[in-house]
């Protein structure tokens, strides 16, 4: 963990001075990632790309003025969400589980071949009960299962406290199971099959 800090801080360092090459890097490492965390706020492909290139843009055209950091992909998660969320009229419009998890033949068939059909059918009833939450439920729930984001740094996406963090994931998960009495091991087995699921695309593509 130190190690991934020290890089993050050095490859910031370079970015603050202008340098092309760390900003090719910077593009190389994130951009994918960003595609992925983009796709919780808006299914506009275009506009994702979009923001992620005023982003970068943004970053160099500025780069004089950026505050020291040791977690980029922090700062880039929160900048480009505000940019999202701008171009959007600030509505936040969460629609990741519903992008990724969409239950249709195609997603089914590509499911374990052994998984019984009462557990399909639970992941359906899970996926609409989700969808019922409210948007910071289904937010913290996004950050902390779709893309496997630390607590710590789903609090900071989300600009709240570690321990509202924590309450929103807990609550979501305590309704999830109340709802439709079912047990854990449906849980993991919904939080496993979404993850699984996870868009593959690149913003390079």
């Amino acid at each position: 963990m130190r190690k991934e800090v020290d890089t993050d801080y050095l490859l910031w360092k370079r970015i603050k001075t202008g340098e092309t090459q760390a900003f090719h890097e910077l593009y190389v490492q994130y951009s994918d990632i960003l595609y992925s965390f983009g796709f919780i706020y808006s299914k506009e492909e275009e506009l994702i790309k979009d923001c992620i290139h005023d982003l970068f843009v943004d970053l160099y055209k500025y780069h004089k003025k950026l505050s020291d950091s040791n977690n980029i992909r922090n700062y880039l998660f929160k900048s480009l969400k505000r940019k999202i969320l701008s171009n959007k009229k600030g509505k936040l419009s969460l629609v990741y589980i519903a992008n990724v998890t969409e239950i249709n033949e195609d997603k089914l068939s590509s499911f374990n071949p052994d998984d019984s059909e009462e557990q399909k059918e639970n992941l359906k009833k899970i996926l609409k009960t989700v969808e019922k939450l409210s948007e910071r439920q289904q937010e913290a729930l996004n950050l902390r299962f779709q893309l496997e984001l630390p607590y710590v740094e789903v609090a900071k996406i989300m600009e709240i406290s570690l321990e509202s963090v924590r309450t929103l994931v807990y609550r979501s998960v305590k309704t999830i199971r109340e709802d439709l009495s079912i047990n854990s091991k449906h849980l993991v087995l919904f939080f496993l099959q979404t993850t699984s699921l996870k868009l593959t695309k690149s913003v390079k593509n």
